[in-house]
C-alpha cells in the first residue's frame, strides 16, 4: 500500500509541497471524470444513480474547499496578488471559445447561442473562481463566524429567486460560496489532529452508509439540488416521495439545500480523512486537475453527441466506464497538455499586480 500513499512518513517534496493536497486533488478529479462519463448510464440504473449522487454530491464541493484553502495566498499583508484573478479569466475566455467552436464545427451545433456571460458546459467553476476572488478582498476582514452564516444564509435563500439563471453561473456562484469559505477559513491541523486509524475507519464506515442509504431513498433525494444550478421552482420538489412532505411544502424547500450543505460537508470530512498524506503512484498529476476539469469536457460531449456510452448501458457496462475515466485522466494529467495552459498563466497585467488594499482600522476589543 506505499505506493499509495499509506505507511510512510514522508509528507512533501523538497520544496515543501504537500503531496496530500495534490492526492486528493487528483482523485477528485478522477471522479469528476467518472461522473461526467457514467451520467448516461444513470437514468436506467438506480444502483448506478446512487453512486452518481454520492460522487457529486462529494467532488465538486470538496473541490472548492481545496481552491478556498488554497486562496489564502491571494491577499497577504494587504497586497492583492492580481495575476491569479487575471489568470482565472483568461482560462475561462479561452475555454469559453475553445468548447464553442468544437459544438459548432465539430458536434454541429448550428443553433446553439453565442454567448460569453453563460458558461458553456462545465466552465461554470472558472466562472465562480472569478466571483469568489473578486470577493475575497472585500470580505478576507469580516470574521468567519460573521461571513460563514451569512453566505450559507444567502445560498438558503437565493433559490426562491425565479430570475436568477446560468448568466455569469450566479446561481452556483451563490449556492456554493459556502464551500470556498469553509476551505479559506481551514487550517489543516484541524484534520490531522483527528486523523487516526479509528476516525478513518469511522470515515469508511459512513460513505458506505451513505452509499446504500441513498440507494433505498432515491425517490427522497432532489437531483436538481446538487447541482446548484436550478432555482426552488425548477427543482421538482414536487416530485419526491410524498412520505417526506416537509421537502414538498414551498415555505420548507430550503430545507433541501440545507440537508445537501450538511451531506456535503460530511462526505468532504470523510474523504479528507482517508485520502493518504504520502506520496502516491498518482500525486505527480495532483497538480495538473484543472486542465483535465477543462479538456475531459470535449470527450464527455463528444461521447454524448455520437452515444458511445450505449454499449455500456448496465451495471457491468460501468465498471468499463470508471476504468476509461481512469485512463482520460491519466492522459489529460500528462505534462504535454499544460503547457497550453502555462502560457496562458503567463499573460500578465503587471501594471495591476501588487496594488494594497486601504488600511480599515478594526476595534479588536468588540
Amino acid at each position: 500500500m506505499k505506493f499509495l500513499g499509506y505507511f510512510s512518513k514522508n509528507y512533501a517534496d523538497e520544496k515543501g509541497r504537500e503531496y496530500y493536497f495534490d492526492n486528493a486533488k487528483f482523485i477528485l478529479i478522477l471522479l469528476v471524470v467518472l461522473a461526467h462519463f457514467t451520467s448516461p448510464v444513470k437514468t436506467d440504473h438506480p444502483k448506478v444513480k446512487a453512486l452518481w449522487t454520492v460522487i457529486n454530491t462529494l467532488h465538486m464541493p470538496c473541490l472548492i474547499m481545496i481552491s478556498g484553502y488554497f486562496a489564502k495566498g491571494y491577499i497577504k499583508n494587504g497586497v492583492i496578488k492580481t495575476q491569479r484573478f487575471f489568470t482565472y479569466v483568461i482560462y475561462y475566455l479561452a475555454a469559453q471559445l475553445a468548447v464553442s467552436l468544437f459544438e459548432y464545427y465539430v458536434l454541429d451545433y448550428k443553433h446553439m447561442a453565442i454567448s460569453v456571460v453563460s458558461a458553456r458546459s462545465s466552465l461554470w467553476y472558472l466562472v465562480c473562481l472569478c466571483w469568489w476572488f473578486a470577493l475575497l478582498p472585500f470580505i478576507y476582514r469580516v470574521k468567519p463566524a460573521i461571513m460563514l452564516p451569512f453566505a450559507i444564509f444567502a445560498g438558503l435563500m437565493f433559490g426562491y429567486d425565479t430570475d436568477a439563471g446560468n448568466m455569469l453561473a450566479i446561481s452556483r456562484a451563490v449556492n456554493h460560496f459556502p464551500f470556498f469559505l469553509m476551505g479559506y477559513y481551514f487550517k489543516k491541523e484541524w484534520l490531522y489532529k483527528f486523523r487516526n486509524v479509528w476516525t478513518q475507519i469511522a470515515a469508511a464506515v459512513i460513505l458506505i452508509v451513505s452509499g446504500i442509504v441513498t440507494f433505498f431513498c432515491l425517490d427522497m433525494i432532489p437531483s436538481r439540488t446538487i447541482t446548484g444550478n436550478y432555482n426552488y421552482y425548477r427543482s421538482n420538489f414536487q416530485n419526491l416521495d410524498p412520505q417526506l412532505p416537509i421537502f414538498t411544502e414551498p415555505k420548507l424547500w430550503f430545507v433541501n439545500r440545507l440537508l445537501f450543505y450538511i451531506a456535503a460537508v460530511i462526505l468532504c470530512a470523510c474523504f479528507m480523512l482517508l485520502v493518504p498524506r504520502a506520496k502516491a503512484i498518482f500525486t505527480k498529476f495532483g497538480s495538473r486537475t484543472l486542465q483535465v476539469y477543462i479538456l475531459h469536457r470535449f470527450l464527455y460531449l463528444a461521447e454524448l453527441e455520437y452515444g458511445w456510452w450505449e454499449p455500456y448501458n448496465s451495471p457491468k457496462g460501468f465498471f468499463i466506464l470508471a476504468g476509461i475515466s481512469v485512463i482520460v485522466t491519466i492522459i489529460l494529467s500528462l505534462k504535454i497538455f499544460e503547457y497550453p495552459f502555462k502560457w496562458l498563466g503567463k499573460l500578465g497585467i503587471s501594471k495591476f499586480e501588487n496594488k494594497k488594499l486601504p488600511e480599515v482600522k478594526i476595534d479588536e476589543t468588540k
